[in-house]
């Protein structure tokens, strides 16, 4: 764990090759399981203003052992940012893997995909990079490739995934206009073109008809929104269906009866706090939360309770709790989500009327600030500071829907992958949620199976955690700068002080009866 940028990912690879030197064991499985990365990075990864290679999902890996030789793997993804896809802020850019496209791909394979200039797409603020940069990303494609050859996509596949990608940045481009003669709206003239690279039907678009619940929303607006979603539904389904053929090579192939041991390891997007925080930062921010809280769990209140039970001297040491955070963001029935979905399922409601309701049931609390003046937004006093929240955009993304009358465009795609996409793999996890008061978890909804962070904690509060601390050196990417002060701050609101005053004073190294004995 660690924020956004203090070297999380790299750690985790750091940390499988060295797992994997330690095996000597299925020399192939373990090269597969490390060369899965670049796959994972291309799909997953974006540049933001924190970090150039920022994970944009979190990942818990499995690595499944039968007498200290892995026998198989497993990869869980949780929360793609599936939001950008189709925006992003100042000074950050889309996935990796449309810059990799565009810089490795032929001008015949351009040609074949409908891809023009980068200048051209929407969905990527018409921005590229440098020679340099383009040369080097050349490679990277080159890279996912190899990946996408190892794990075991066939050559149609591939043409078909990158399809859907090329298809994605082309349906950006896409734009509406008045039907002068019934009031509603139709694809503009300019964007025909567009429409047409993107591989659907103008007949089947038309067919997608806006009808707003809430008058104070246009039906370009409306057809904007459900064209955005198509982008992230397909974009979400890529990334799920590549998954699941990672998971499909890495399985291990032993006999059901032989039990295996386990080490899982989680790497999951850091605390996040940029000039603009949307949905996305709080979902990020909560699960950092949990983590928080899990920390505090087990460093402090079972190794203290441990000491007392022995009956050793101790003299209680204090720690910031963040379990009233918690209750903010999770409590039933005024929590922040609670409030969140209560105002989701009103067609009426707008982020307006969502942060009124915040402003009134969270009167008072230390947590919780209302902005100033008619900014539209609230801040959250978290565990790691303040962060200061853009409302606009909650309830759209909280409910997250696909119109019913787009599914058509899906089920009848002249791309064959998108039909099974649709049909048999939903899409990346969406936003639901259990409460249970501060144990209540963020849950993902993926068609039948229900994959959440929920069932992740419990995992790791049944399993002997470690703990890795990643720390950020500076605030400005700059390799060999340690900036004391961001340093230190880390130090403090991760707890970390206390936890060497734990160790320190307690008991860190606890051997077995057996092991007291024998030495």
């Amino acid at each position: 764990s660690g924020e956004s940028g203090a070297g999380k990912t790299e750690s985790t690879k750091l940390l499988l090759q060295h797992i994997m030197n330690l095996c000597k064991g299925n020399s192939q499985l373990e090269q597969q399981i490390l060369q899965v990365n670049p796959l994972l990075e291309a799909f997953g990864n974006a540049q933001t203003v924190m970090n150039d290679n920022s994970s944009r999902f979190g990942k818990y890996i499995q690595l499944r052992f039968q007498e200290n030789t892995v026998q198989g793997a497993k990869l869980s993804e949780y929360l793609l940012e599936k939001s950008r896809v189709v925006q992003q802020d100042t000074g950050e850019r889309n996935f990796h893997i449309f810059y990799y496209m565009f810089a490795g791909l032929s001008s015949e394979q351009k040609e074949m995909y409908g891809l023009l200039d980068p200048s051209f797409y929407r969905y990527i603020g018409g921005r590229f990079g440098t020679q340099e940069v383009a040369e080097r990303w050349k490679l990277k494609y080159q890279e996912v490739c190899n990946a996408l050859d190892m794990v075991g996509f066939q050559e149609q596949e591939q043409v078909d995934m990158q399809a859907i990608l090329a298809g994605v940045l082309s349906l950006g481009n896409v734009t509406f206009e008045p039907e002068e003669s019934n009031g509603s709206v139709k694809v503009s003239e300019a964007s025909q073109g567009w429409l047409k690279a993107a591989a659907v039907s103008h007949k089947k678009w038309c067919r997608v008809h806006c009808s707003p619940v809430n008058p104070s929303v246009s039906c370009s607006s409306l057809c904007a929104d459900a064209r955005d979603s198509i982008a992230k539904v397909a974009y979400g389904r890529v990334f799920g269906w590549i998954v699941c053929k990672i998971n499909e090579l890495l399985a291990e192939n032993v006999d059901p009866e032989v039990e295996l041991r386990e080490i899982g390891i989680l790497d999951i997007f850091g605390f996040e706090n940029f000039a603009v925080n949307r949905f996305e930062q709080l979902c990020i921010n909560l699960a950092n939360e949990q983590l928080q809280h899990f920390f505090n769990h087990h460093i402090f209140q079972l190794e203290q309770a441990a000491y007392k039970e022995e009956g050793l001297p101790w003299e209680t040491i204090t720690f910031n709790n963040n379990e009233p955070i918690l209750n903010l963001l999770l409590a039933k029935p005024v929590g922040l989500l609670s409030l969140l979905d209560e105002q989701s399922a009103f067609p009426q409601a707008t982020d307006k009327t969502f942060v009124d309701k915040l402003n009134s049931s969270f009167k008072g609390n230390l947590h919780f600030q209302p902005a100033r003046g008619r900014v539209l937004g609230f801040s959250i006093i978290h565990y790691a500071g303040k962060v200061q929240y853009a409302a606009r955009g909650f309830l759209e993304k909280n409910r997250d829907t696909l119109p019913a009358n787009v599914h058509g465009l899906f089920i009848n795609s002249i791309t064959p992958l998108l039909i099974p996409l649709h049909i048999s793999h939903e899409p990346t996890p969406t936003l639901a949620r259990v409460k249970c008061g501060h144990e209540a978890r963020v849950k993902l909804l993926r068609g039948e199976k229900t994959k959440s962070l929920m069932v992740l904690m419990e995992r790791m509060y049944s399993a002997n955690p470690h703990f890795v601390r990643c720390i950020k050196p500076n605030s400005q990417k700059e390799p060999g700068v340690l900036d004391n002060q961001v340093v230190l701050l880390q130090l403090r609101y991760n707890g970390l002080l206390e936890t060497i005053r734990i160790r320190r004073d307690g008991f860190s190294w606890r051997p077995s009866f057996e092991e007291f004995a024998e030495r």
